[in-house]
Parts: C-alpha cells; structure tokens; sequence
C-alpha cells in the first residue's frame, strides 16, 4: 500500500505542470477578458496578480487616469502602457482652486505633452486639470502625431495660456467633437481661434469657450460654426451679449446643452423685456445666464419643464426669481446655485425637483440657508447623490435628517460660513455620527467648519461610522492629534486626506499617515505646530512616500503635500519648499497601479 501511494503522488506531481500549463491562459484569451472590466481599480488590481496579466494589461489599456502628475513620470507611464487612446491627466492640489496654493507651486504640463506627442499616435481623448499649459505646449499637440486622431480635449481649470495659442490647434485637430476651456484662467487675445475652428472644424458636438471676459470672438464666426457643424448638441459661450446670438440658436434648433452669453441687455424688472429672445426648444441643460436678472425668467421659463441640468450661479436673480423659476423644473436633476435661493428657495426644490440627483449651493455675500432649507431638501430630495451646501447656520437635527432622507449619498460636502457668531447647537458630533450611519455608500466627505463645531469625539465618529469613505476634507475641525488619531484608525479605506486650518501638529499627521495604509495622499494647508524642517514628519516616511514643505508667506501659514510617487523629487517647486522622500532610488514599476 505505501509504494502505491508512493507511486501515486510521484504521478500527480509529474501531472501538476502540465495541467498548470494546460490551463494557462493566452495573452490573446486574457485580452479579451480584460475588455470586459471596465473598472479601473478592477483593472488595476488584475494587473497585480502575476507579471503576464500586468503585461497584457499594458499592452490593452485604452483608458487612465492619473490623478497626480508628480506620482509617475510620464516615461514611466508611456512604456508600460502601449495603447491608450483616453489620458486625464491631473495637476495642482484642489486648494488651487481657492488661490490657496503658494506662488509659482509648479504643475507644468510641458514635460507631459512631450511624452505623450512623443509615444502616442492614435490618442482620442486628453483632458488636462488643474495644470499651467502654455502656447507652445498647445502648439505641440498641434503638431503631434495624434492631431489627426484627436477627439476630445478638456482644459479644465488650466492657466497660463492665450487665445492665440489656440489658433494653430483649431486648424490643425481637424476631428475634435469636444473642446472645453472649462473654467480655465485664457488670457484673450483675439478671437482668431474661433474663427479657425469654424474653417476646419465641421463635426465638432461640443464647445465650452465660457470663460468670464473671453469675449473678443466674432458672432458671425460663431453663427459660421454653428451652420457647418450639423452634430453641434452642447455650446456654452462667454458673456457675450445675448442679443447678438440670437441668430446663431436658430442654426442649431435641437441644441440640448447651452451656456447662454450676457443677459445684461434684456433690460429690467419696471421697463420689462426689451429684447425677445427664443431659446431653442430641446434643452435639457442650461447654464451662463450671466447677470440675469428676474425680467428674464420669461425666457426661460418656456424651457424649464425639460431642464434636467441647471447652473445658476453666473445669475442676479433674487430669492423670489429662483423660486419662481425652480417651481417649474420638475425634471430637474442637476443643480447649481448661489445661496440667495435661501431656505424659501430650497424648500420649493424640496418640494417640486423630486428627480435632483446632485445639488450644489455656493456662497454669496447677500444669501442665507440655515437648518430648516437642509431638512427641507432631506425630505424632498431622496435620489441626491451629491449634496454641496454653504450654509449660514446647520443643528444636529438637520445632518441627522440627511443620513434620514438622502440614503444614496455618495458625495456630501458642508461649509459653515463665519456670518452667524453664536450657535446654540455645537458641537455637530451627534449630526455627523447620524449623518454617516444612514449615508452608509458615502465616499467623498467634506466638512468645514468653526472651531468649536466639531470635537475629537466628532473625528472619532467619523472614523467609526465613515468605512467607506476614500476621500476626506477637514477644515476648522477637531481639538487636538487624539481627535485624528481615533479618526485614522477608523477610515482602513481613505485614500486622500485633505486638512485646512485645523489644530493638528506633525506628529499626528505622521500617525494618521501610519494607521491609514490605503492612504495615497495628504495636503495640508495652514498646520500651526509646524517645525522649520518638519523633521517630525519624517515618522510617516515611507518607501515610495515624498513629503513637501512649503514656508508660510506673507502671513500665511505653512503647507505640506505628501503622497506616493515612483520618480525622484520634483524640481519645478515653489522657492524655499524643503523635500523628504523615503528610498527615492529603489522604485518597483509593479506597484504602479496603486500609484495612479
């Protein structure tokens, strides 16, 4: 019996390599396979699982993301990945877009426009945030083997950049159906580009030019455009007055996106409507609308009913026109705001926009929302996805009814503004602790608000109730590093930590950093117990892990950026920026995809 046995075994482990080859995969079989994941974690984590998947991974990849330009260089990218047809690419911190950044912080898009013209030929789609792009980097992709191939450019909160460095790209990407210069700081020089585009272009679909003082374009080019490119279905244009474009909605009568010009010729509220204007009949997404006041509501009110995307935010009207307005938006699901709309307003959404999905109010210096609007929209608003709301004055009561109301929240983001000096209901523990138990899919969360508003206890909650969360932004929040520490051991799934004006010292942040091992990334802005060397921080030092500290300047107070990179310490840093990395030299290309 035992030499049988014997004689068994030594027959299956001569039969194990066979079937273990037998049973591989081709790259050919494992390729078709990949096409079916479309999830880039997905994806990235199938490329973990032995060195033929990551190969064929690379080698089939059409789509990816970086979500920080100093984490991989671009060389790096483009020899694992042979055939990507859709990069977005991403720059500076998001304080960027609240001028919170030092001077000169960096984010040039130059050294990744060269590798990318360099490697690519049949690139489709490039959208570019939050990076400093010159002309001569538009003159590149101009030139660059792709122009031909180009679909789709975004340019989105760039800087840096002229009208005139557009000209060469407009004649050139011949096959663009997208270009958006979405809220990017374009100096104007001219209107030549567009005149360009309207030469070249005659399959464009969607043109966002909606930049505030970008108005030296000519309306006949525009109306040119308009009249060749038969698929045009999304424009939204500068504030250019809405009487002159009258003519152009009539070449494009089954437009569904637009971003109207300047409304300050319409007249006012005693002489009425001096101008009549039709806007096209098949809207579903309205936006521009700059300095509108309330006697224009009569020409958008006949588009309303169909309106599933809205931006108010460029508007003057008052809190009696938005809810005059939003009372006939019954399809509504996407909106954005000043909060002079104010509870009144809020309360009429409640009630008649039972589709909102994403809701977004911003400051305004003469608008008010308090405890009683939030409820409202808790009750009302059932599908909101996304909840981003400055208010005036929130309770416990109110949070607890958004974790009550809006259970397929996976976005919710609170500022508490300075206006009202005594609450009578802090701190917000209870609220936020309520708020996360019943938001159990919420990944994104933001809270800025007063000191005093949110106490270690509050952090502990969040840590305890908040599993899911991948991204998280603190601002004026918490007591002291215990706060975080107990939020940190908590949140095993955040991946970005932003912190603004909170009471935190180094050696916190190093043990947030160490308790949280999904963690990729960490901004700082304003840390009070900050040393001159930020010696402290090297606790959270790590393989792969840059550190960067920026000096205070001009009384502001210092800044701190780590997160994972694969490349040696950037050199197009701010002045006086101090860098410590952990093993700078020893990087392993196979964890690129936990990088990105």
């Amino acid at each position: 019996m035992e030499r049988d046995s014997k004689k068994c075994k030594e027959e299956i482990q001569q039969q194990q390599p066979q079937q273990r080859v037998s049973a591989a995969l081709s790259d050919e079989n494992l390729s078709r396979i990949f096409e079916l994941i479309e999830s880039p974690q997905d994806r990235a984590a199938v490329s973990l699982v032995c060195r033929q998947w990551r190969r064929v991974d690379g080698n089939t990849r059409k789509n990816i993301t970086i979500a920080n330009m100093y984490a991989v260089a671009p060389t790096a990218l483009t020899s694992r990945f042979k055939q990507l047809e859709c990069i977005n690419l991403k720059g500076k911190p998001r304080a960027a877009e609240y001028d919170l950044l030092v001077h000169d912080w960096g984010g040039y898009a130059e050294p990744w426009l060269k590798e990318l013209t360099r490697a690519y030929e049949r690139l489709k789609t490039l959208q570019l945030r939050r990076l400093e792009v010159r002309d001569a980097d538009l003159q590149l992709l101009a030139s660059a083997p792709f122009n031909a191939s180009l679909q789709v450019l975004h340019l989105h909160k760039c800087s840096g950049f002229t009208t005139r460095g557009l000209i060469p790209l407009c004649r050139s990407c011949r096959s663009l159906k997208v270009l958006s210069l979405e809220e990017s700081d374009v100096i104007d020089e001219g209107g030549e580009w567009l005149h360009a585009l309207a030469q070249h272009n005659s399959v464009i679909e969607s043109l966002d030019f909606a930049v505030l003082g970008l108005d030296s374009v000519s309306v006949q080019d525009l109306a040119l455009l308009a009249g060749r490119c038969k698929s045009l279905v999304s424009l939204k244009v500068s504030d250019i007055d809405m009487s002159e474009l009258d003519g152009v909605w009539s070449k494009v009568p089954f437009l569904k996106e637009l971003g109207t010009g300047s409304c300050n010729d319409l007249g006012d509220e005693k002489k009425g409507m001096a101008v009549s204007i039709n806007l096209p009949q098949h809207l579903t997404s309205l936006s521009g609308l700059w300095a509108m006041l309330d006697v224009g509501l009569q020409m958008v009110q006949p588009v309303a009913a169909n309106l599933k995307k809205l931006d108010l935010k460029f508007t003057l009207l008052s809190r009696r026109g938005h809810c005059e307005l939003l009372s006939h938006c019954f399809a509504l699901e996407d909106l954005q705001v000043l909060n002079v709309l104010g509870d009144e307003g809020l309360k009429v959404l409640g009630k008649t926009c039972k589709e909102l999905r994403r809701l977004r109010v911003e400051d305004d210096d003469a608008g008010y929302i308090s405890h009683s609007g939030v409820v409202a929209i808790a009750q009302g608003c059932a599908k909101l996805r996304y909840l981003a709301l400055y208010v005036c004055d929130i309770t416990n009561a109110a949070l607890a009814m958004v974790g009550q109301g809006c259970l397929h929240l996976t976005d919710c983001r609170i500022v508490l503004g300075e206006r009202v000096k005594n609450f009578a209901d802090l701190p917000l523990d209870d609220g936020v602790k309520l708020l996360l138990k019943g938001c159990v899919n919420l990944t994104r969360f933001c809270l800025y608000l007063r000191q005093g508003a949110l106490t270690d206890q509050g952090l502990a909650y969040i840590g305890e109730y908040g599993h899911n969360l991948k991204w998280l932004l603190l601002g004026t929040t918490g007591e002291s590093d215990m706060g975080l520490a107990s939020l940190a051991y908590g949140c095993q799934q955040l991946e970005r930590l932003e912190v603004r004006d909170c009471p935190f010292g180094e050696a916190g942040f190093a043990t947030a950093v160490v308790a949280i091992s999904s963690l990729k990334y960490l901004w700082v802005q304003g840390h009070h117990r900050v040393s001159e060397t930020g010696v402290q921080l090297l606790a959270l030092s790590r393989p792969y892990f840059h550190i960067e500290v920026y000096p205070g300047a001009q009384g502001q107070p210092g800044q701190l950026l780590a997160y994972y990179a694969l490349t040696e310490p950037r050199t197009d840093g701010p002045p006086g920026m101090k860098v410590l990395v952990s093993n700078p030299h020893n990087h392993q290309q196979d964890i690129l995809p936990c990088i990105l």
